[in-house]
């Protein structure tokens, strides 16, 4: 099958007679004429076509041709000397007398033919780089993957559910819950790194590494910042707060709490500060023998405390970001997780979920669902998953979404 020849071929200051240029118009060519080899490398940028170049011996005009335009150009010239500086400079296609029409016409769609190949070629190549690219960021997916826990610890009298939906095929979001201090209590983590995509996923990773890392240390770390969290007393962790927050900290947990906030913040500021990446989080440990929860939030969307009788409520701030602020200082609150309790943690790829009218899912849709009867943690999880999915329907997922649900049992 022959191919058709390029709609355009520029001819800079017009070597070819009229019968030639006619010649290619009844050939299917639009023939444009330019004086300058500016105007012919513009046309090239734009129509990526073969330009007829007249050369000349001693001709400076060679000299000004771009690497781009010698790539696209078919040498016209009535004696063969004239090409050398054009071969020298990389040049190939061209023309000697007699200049039969049917011969230019050829000699085009050859040099046509040529840069068809070549962009064959560059596709097949961008193909092949964008497929290595898809096989590495499917590798960084799995890998993330198992930065999650493949399962929650379980406990008598105790259900523990998450789930992860990334806007993208990494995320910045990431949940947590494992054992410490030889499962005396457990450690639940929700954060959300910001940014999206493969930048957040890495330092995603590193976050989940130093959190766990350091809360798996009851000691206080030698990487903690003596002037900030580390060792401090009950009266600096409780200054500000209220209710259940104001009783003295228990000795059990609070250590993993310092070393893994505030050990993270010190060494994020003071080796990663100059990337600008941040974490907001809730990491909060509790006892499941007594339901008592100590925890730190670190600028991150108030988890919600849904009592046994409805009442709602929300554990807020006790400080910053992490990574943000060097030396920034991280208040541990507490709460208890009664009988018939249950704990909502999430990110704000729930509440800030979008639909096609733009609307968000908001806060208030999560407390309003939160008032309703909860049997189990489960269902409460399959219930904010059929109204997100019910509300973004068919509108593309702006965020990572990440929940957890922490319920215990109204019979312990």
């Amino acid at each position: 099958m022959t191919q058709q020849p390029f709609p355009t071929v520029v001819l800079l200051q017009n070597p070819l007679d009229h019968s030639t240029i006619s010649h290619l118009e009844n050939a299917g060519y639009t023939v444009r004429h330019v004086s300058e080899a500016t105007e012919a490398e513009a046309q090239v940028q734009q129509e990526h076509c073969p330009v007829v170049v007249p050369l000349k011996t001693d001709d400076p005009l060679v000299a000004t041709l771009s690497e781009h335009l010698l790539s696209h150009a078919v040498a016209w010239a009535e004696d063969p000397g004239a090409l050398t500086p054009y071969f020298q400079r990389g040049g190939r296609a061209f023309l000697l007398p007699p200049f039969s029409p049917e011969l230019v016409q050829a000699q085009i769609e050859a040099r046509r033919d040529h840069l068809n190949l070549r962009v064959s070629a560059q596709d097949v190549a961008r193909q092949v780089e964008l497929k290595l690219i898809e096989r590495d960021v499917e590798i960084g997916r799995d890998i993330q993957l198992s930065f999650l826990p493949q399962t929650l610890p379980e406990r008598p009298g105790w259900e523990l559910c998450a789930f992860f939906k990334p806007a993208r095929e990494v995320a910045g979001d990431f949940y947590d819950s494992f054992e410490l201090l030889n499962g005396r209590r457990i450690g639940i983590v929700m954060a959300d790194v910001c940014d999206k995509g493969v930048p957040a996923a890495i330092f995603m990773a590193l976050f989940r590494t130093l959190i766990r890392a350091g809360a798996q240390q009851n000691i206080s770390l030698s990487w903690a910042d003596p002037n900030t969290n580390s060792g401090a007393d009950d009266k600096v962790w409780l200054s500000g707060l209220k209710g259940e927050g104001r009783q003295a900290l228990p000795r059990i947990g609070t250590s993993a709490l310092q070393n893994a906030v505030g050990g993270t913040n010190n060494y994020m500021t003071q080796n990663h500060g100059e990337t600008g990446y941040f974490v907001t989080l809730f990491f909060g440990i509790f006892d499941p023998q007594t339901g008592q929860l100590i925890y730190v939030n670190g600028g991150h969307n108030p988890p919600v405390i849904v009592r046994a009788d409805g009442t709602q409520v929300l554990l807020k701030p006790t400080g910053p970001a992490v990574g943000m602020i060097p030396g920034a200082n991280f208040k541990i609150a507490q709460e208890t997780l009664h009988p018939g309790d249950t704990l909502f943690t999430y990110t704000d790829g729930v509440t800030d979920a979008k639909n096609s009218n733009g609307e968000f899912f908001s806060m208030h849709r999560v407390t309003e669902m939160l008032k309703g009867e909860i049997t189990s943690a489960h269902t409460l999880m399959e219930s904010f998953k059929a109204a997100l999915k019910d509300h973004i329907q068919d509108a593309p997922q702006f965020d990572d979404i990440t929940m957890m649900v922490v319920r215990r049992s109204p019979n312990p």
